[in-house]
This record gives structure tokens, sequence and C-alpha cells, in this order.
């Protein structure tokens, strides 16, 4: 078993969240499995199980325990490796899940996990706009994506919450949408998550 206990408690109290025995065994198969397809596939610029800890997996942990109030059905814009959506479950596990990629073996990848992890969630292969069930969702994720217009519009339209990673700036097109709740991600200078919640006039 790869040796991160130290490494995990040290970023729980920065983070101020505690994991339960069962959610950093999942960590460590999850971990293990990432490292392994990241040999032939790319799914994560990090490098070191270090930033793979802190950038993917506590940000992910620390997001579903500051912005998640109740069960939500949460869809994972441009999943990837799972970040964010796949640490928010880990921690709330009554979360509901859709992640939606349009890569073909990241896709396999995150049913994969799934499987791996023995969690029930639902990958969808394709476009967001293309996604047909947004109207069964309370909120999406969006990390490292810009969204289209198209998306932007059906969000505001569905008046479904977006829970935004960003830097200092929002992506183009969420400069105008409602800050529900936002706060800086520990250990960070510039990094952020907010709430937001579009508006009939956003374009």
């Amino acid at each position: 078993m790869i040796p991160i206990a130290p490494a995990i408690r040290q970023l729980e109290a920065s983070f101020e969240i505690q994991l339960s025995v069962d959610q950093k065994q999942q960590l460590r198969l999850y971990l293990k499995l990432l490292k392994q397809w990241n040999r032939h596939i790319n799914l994560s610029a990090a490098e070191g199980t270090a930033d793979l800890l802190r950038f993917h997996f506590f940000e992910g942990f620390w997001a579903a325990n500051k912005f998640l109030s109740e069960p939500t059905r949460v869809v994972d814009i441009g999943a990837g490796a799972g970040f964010p959506g796949y640490p928010m479950k880990l921690y709330c596990r009554e979360m509901g899940l859709v992640l939606i990629e349009k890569n073909q073996k990241k896709a396999i990848f995150l049913q994969q996990v799934a499987r791996t992890l023995q969690l029930t969630v639902s990958v969808f292969r394709g476009l967001a706009e293309d996604y047909g069930e947004w109207d069964s969702a309370d909120m999406a994720t969006l990390c490292a994506v810009r969204p289209s217009a198209k998306l932007r519009n059906l969000l505001c339209a569905l008046q479904i919450r977006l829970l935004c990673f960003h830097g200092t700036q929002r992506p183009a097109g969420l400069s105008d949408w409602l800050v529900l709740k936002s706060a800086k991600v520990p250990l960070s200078r510039n990094r952020y998550v907010s709430l937001l919640q579009g508006q009939e006039t956003s374009q």
C-alpha cells in the first residue's frame, strides 16, 4: 500500500476535514489506479503523490464539506480523471453523481474507478450540451473547462447551480452570474471555489 498516511494527516489538518478509515482506503485505491492508468493515457498533469492528494482529492473533499449541505444530484462537466466529482462523492456518499467526459479512454477509466471503489455513479460519454437528463440535476461542477454559451444558457434556464473551481478570474461567460457562496481554497494563493447561479440576462 502506498505510504501516504502522514501526507493525508497533514492535509486533513490544513483543509479542516476528517476522513474515515473507509474513505482513506478508497482514496488509496483510487490513487493507485490513477497512477497505473496515467502511464498510458494523460489523466493528470500533477506530479507526485503530494500534488495529486492536494490539488485533486483534498480540494474535492473540501468543496463537498464546504458547499454541500444536503443530498444533491451533481453533474461533473468534463470530468477527466474524475475530479472534483469522485472525491466529492467519496466524501458525501449520499450525493448522486453523473460524470460527463467526451474522451473515450477517460470515460472507460471513470467506469473502472466506479467498479473498483464500488460507487453508484453514471458516466456519460459526450458533450455536456448533449446530456439528456439535465432536468434531474441540482448542481454542476466545472474545473478547467470553459463552458459554451449553449451550456450556460441551458444551466441558466433550468436554474442549475454551478460549483466553479477557478483562479482569480472566473471562466469566460460566468462573470455576471450571481455568486451564492465563494471561498478560497486552503493552502492556495489564487484558487477559489464559487457557487454560482445563472440569471436570465446571462449570455
